[in-house]
């Protein structure tokens, strides 16, 4: 499973069932409110040993592509021992 799957994988525990999210979807017309958002950063954090910024003040301009290139970034970043 990639990266992607992953966190769709995790972003998709927080949704309605039936619910889908695409790459441009925000957070917020997902469904999903500033706690949501916030246990979403911890499973991401604890699935891939990485420490994101506080996002949950943000959660209305948050994309689902926004936090796939933030988890991406802070990847990068631990494989470049920049972490």
């Amino acid at each position: 499973m990639d990266t992607e799957q992953e966190l769709r994988a995790i972003v998709k525990k927080k949704l309605t069932p039936g619910a889908e999210i695409d790459m441009n979807t925000k957070l917020a017309d997902a469904g999903l409110d500033s706690l949501d958002v916030v246990e979403i950063a911890f499973d991401v954090e604890d699935r891939f040993r990485i420490q994101l910024p506080p996002m949950a003040g943000q959660i209305t301009d948050v994309t689902f592509l926004d936090l796939y290139r933030l988890v991406e970034e802070k990847l990068a970043a631990k494989a470049a021992g920049a972490v």
